[in-house]
């Protein structure tokens, strides 16, 4: 098995795969109202290759605002291959997901689903009790995972989606015509401070 970044080419097989493991009724589910208008996380979203380099199973994070104040992601959905559920494949995802979340420095995760599978995994209903969601779910699938600890002491408030997402990423490096030109303007600066330098130490000899 290999896990790798989502690629464009995966979106139609990674939407039979959500559509068989949810069914044609998961549009009308409250999450999905955090996804509409907004885009996966580019760097958040991973799909699972088996030996063949099939595409076997998916995972996507989104961004999402907790009372217009804390950045956090809503993760979701997860979905493997019908024939290859059991194997595994979700339970990789999850784990490269959430480690990413953590060097991305991803504090707070909020997801919807059975306890049961994401309790190994760190997810909480107590971390979740001070949140609200813009529709009806059953309480105890409603769950939250602090990936620094004490990130969620204090957050509460209605979830809502982030459609300019406030997660910083990765920074982006400038251009590199642009970093020659500082360091020479940083060279020219440093030439200039010891020129004054020399001339200083004259005057005074």
């Amino acid at each position: 098995m290999r896990i790798v970044r989502e690629r464009r080419s995966d979106a139609a097989v990674i939407e039979a795969m959500v559509s068989a493991a949810f069914g044609p009724d998961r549009m009308q589910k409250t999450v999905y109202k955090l996804r509409e208008g907004v885009r996966p996380l580019r760097d958040l979203s991973f799909v699972a290759l088996d030996d063949k380099r099939k595409l076997v199973a998916s995972l996507r994070f989104w961004p999402i605002l907790i009372n217009g104040r804390w950045p956090a992601v809503l993760l979701g959905p997860l979905a493997v291959a019908p024939e290859l559920r059991g194997l595994g494949y979700g339970k990789a995802l999850m784990w490269h997901g959430l480690a990413r979340c953590r060097v991305l420095g991803i504090s707070r995760v909020i997801l919807v689903g059975d306890p049961e599978y994401y309790n190994p995994f760190g997810f909480r209903r107590e971390l979740a009790l001070h949140l609200q969601l813009p529709g009806w779910v059953e309480e105890r699938r409603f769950l939250a995972l602090e990936t620094i600890a004490g990130a969620m002491i204090g957050v509460h408030g209605m979830i809502g989606p982030a459609t300019l997402a406030p997660l910083k990423l990765e920074p982006k490096k400038p251009p590199a015509k642009k970093r020659d030109r500082a360091r020479d303007q940083a060279r020219k600066a440093r030439a200039k401070g010891k020129l004054r330098k020399r001339r200083a130490v004259k005057r005074k000899g």
